[in-house]
């Protein structure tokens, strides 16, 4: 993704703003997303890498729509950009409250911008929330030229490919992990790494910062040339101890003398903030059904959320370059329960479209689980998954997209009524094209506020009018049972109202588990 060229650094500055307060609901009991005014909706962070912000090629820059009444964008707006070329801002967005004061904050990772000259190293900025919203007064910069900051700025490192939040160490502020998944260890190139940084009434602290990596940082294992951990990362509290644990991928590694089979590494919470004590490596071969295969990539996408609400939560594991028989590129969804003990193999599910039962059919190139996504969408209290198939085509309409959703019960995630979205279905907005490639960014947050999640499903190829390649989102909302397309939303560049405008190769709806 990334061009050599010049670049000049700005620090991270608004383009527009128009935020407006809306009014405050009851908080909901149910998987939440950002809420960055505090107003008791959540807001929708949108990406856009190839946007030419201020006139810098390819800066990028991220737009929030803040929550209201009618959904995203109902409570204003608020873009924000590095002005760097080439630095494609949005590519990883997290949030969660660092500071502890009621306000949800967001984090943007730049992994393509130039820190102190080295090409791609990469940063992260982190933008605090207020009453009034997003607050660039009060912003962050992380990076490991950063002072307290562990390991070195090297060349493509592209420190905040990932980013994720959680609170390891249960004090109440929430903490920060950034993939660093082209770091090198020792000889290791591009062996991967993760940066864990903590929370504090002042907001995120550099003092006490880690990194984590194989080969003598605390995580099992030998570190090996490109295996890229770090290049997702999810949080959830597996062992319900009440501090978060974290879930790195490692797409990449040789499981068994497989190339490229793919591991995750999971690392848990305690009183200190992460620990290697009781860490676990899982792979294909962990006793979960499947096989450690060449190319696979397990663990290329992580999501986390409790499926049978028993108070542990459940670690979802996509592996979207899964052969299915001689279907080459199916992808399928690995499922490992949470349990007092941690993660255990007990009770493990597989899911692919050629599952029986499930809406769709396994096809090469679907790359089902290429993006993941966990929210409450009907409010039973059961976590549901949806799972992006971005490579699927759509009648005669090839890589036009779509999303399976698969809703939680007491016995975890069943095929009961699941569903397919995609833009053929009965009143979704907008049409299947070729190469739209929806489901390619999935966000779940309760934008209207009424206690259920909804889902953003981005369509990053989307071609808005003549505008090729644009980008575009549709909202699909929670109802009691379940999403339904009854007042969905379809959002373009054009359509928000903000004076920005869809442009050519865009990408309008980057962010949130985007690989495609």
């Amino acid at each position: 993704m990334c061009v050599d060229r010049m670049r000049k650094f700005v620090m991270i500055v608004a383009l527009s703003s128009t935020t407006a307060i809306g009014v405050g609901t009851l908080e909901a009991s149910v998987p939440r997303g950002p809420d960055f005014n505090g107003d008791g909706f959540d807001d929708l962070p949108i990406g856009t890498i190839f946007e030419d912000a201020g006139g810098v090629m390819n800066s990028g820059y991220v737009q929030v729509l803040y929550g209201g009444n009618a959904g995203p964008g109902a409570g204003g707006t608020f873009h924000a950009t590095v002005l760097q070329a080439g630095a494609e801002t949005g590519w990883a967005q997290a949030w969660g409250d660092f500071d502890n004061d009621g306000f949800d904050d967001l984090v943007l990772g730049v992994p393509f911008f130039d820190a102190t000259g080295l090409l791609n190293s990469g940063e992260a900025v982190v933008v605090y929330g207020s009453f009034g919203g997003l607050d660039l007064g009060r912003q962050q910069v992380l990076s490991q030229t950063t002072t307290n900051v562990p390991g070195v700025a090297e060349t493509r490192d592209r420190f905040g490919f990932s980013v994720a939040v959680g609170d390891f160490d249960g004090d109440g502020f929430d903490d920060l992990a950034v993939g660093v998944p082209f770091e090198s260890v020792g000889a290791a190139g591009n062996a991967g790494a993760v940066n864990v940084f903590y929370g504090s009434p002042l907001g995120i602290a550099t003092l006490g910062s880690e990194i984590w990596s194989k080969g003598g940082n605390g995580i099992t294992g030998t570190a090996e040339q490109g295996a890229l951990l770090g290049v997702a990362l999810t949080v959830g509290d597996f062992d319900g101890d009440g501090r978060d644990d974290l879930a790195i991928g490692e797409p990449r590694d040789d499981v068994n003398g497989v190339t490229n089979a793919g591991s995750v590494t999971v690392l848990y919470g305690s009183v200190s903030g992460l620990s290697g004590v009781g860490q676990q490596t899982w792979t294909q071969d962990s006793g979960l059904g499947g096989t450690a295969e060449t190319q696979d990539s397990f663990g290329a996408s992580l999501a986390a959320g409790d499926f049978d609400n028993d108070g542990f939560d459940d670690l979802v594991v996509g592996v979207a370059f899964e052969n299915f028989g001689s279907t080459v590129d199916a992808g399928s969804v690995n499922v490992i329960n949470g349990s007092a003990a941690g993660l255990v193999v007990t009770g493990n599910q597989i899911w692919e479209q050629a599952t029986v039962g499930i809406d769709g059919a396994a096809e090469a190139g679907d790359k089902f689980g290429a993006t993941l996504a966990v929210g409450d969408f009907d409010g039973d209290g059961f976590g549901d998954l949806a799972i992006g198939v971005p490579g699927e085509d759509v009648g005669a309409t090839a890589n036009a997209g779509a999303v399976n959703v698969l809703y939680g019960s007491a016995t975890g995630l069943s095929t009961a009524g699941n569903q397919l979205w995609d833009q053929s279905t009965a009143g979704v907005l907008d049409a299947p094209e070729a190469e739209d490639r929806l489901g390619s960014s999935l966000v779940v947050g309760d934008f209207d506020g009424d206690g259920r999640a909804d889902l953003a499903i981005g369509a990053t190829f989307e071609g808005v009018g003549v505008v090729n390649r644009a980008g575009a989102v549709n909202v699909i909302f929670g109802t009691a049972s379940g999403l339904d397309a009854f007042g969905n939303l379809f959002i373009s560049q054009s359509s928000v109202g903000d004076g920005s405008a869809s442009e050519p190769g865009d990408r309008f709806g980057w962010g949130v588990g985007s690989l495609f």
